[in-house]
């Protein structure tokens, strides 16, 4: 995917008040997108790691997913198979294992929530062309 932006001295500004709109949402839909591919990769035994996840995203967009259960580290590094009854796909590493299967579908979430923010304003926003972002 190629993205353009056509900026002039007057418009960087324009750039920062989008920024500040899109990026959390971005971010947001981003983050959600990445717990929705992780969870069927979640060890599963009593449900308590699976539903530690938490999404933290900033005014700038960057977020963090974190699994927040006390082992999560020790699950997420271990060595030794899970249990295949709840989440057939349970395996350590589990953000790698849903990066492998769905880190396209993360992208199109991003992409989407920049075309949603941008709204029907013909300036911004992914075009029919997949190519642009925005235009000033």
């Amino acid at each position: 995917m190629r993205i353009t932006a056509a900026v002039t001295q007057d418009s960087i500004s324009g750039i920062a008040r989008r920024m500040a709109v899109l990026g959390p949402a971005v971010g947001r839909a981003l983050g959600e997108a990445v717990i929705r591919s992780s969870e069927p990769y979640v060890p599963y035994r009593t449900g308590r790691l699976a539903s530690s996840v938490t999404l933290d995203v900033g005014e700038d967009g960057a977020g963090e997913v974190r699994w927040t259960a006390p082992y999560a580290q020790e699950c997420y590094v271990a060595s030794r198979p899970f249990s295949k009854k709840v989440h057939p796909l349970a395996t350590a590493r589990w953000f790698e294992a849903a990066k492998a299967a769905d880190g396209p579908l993360w992208i199109a979430a991003a992409q989407e929530a920049v075309g949603r923010g941008a709204g029907s304003n013909e300036n911004g926003g992914i075009g029919k062309d997949g190519t642009t972002l925005w235009k000033f």
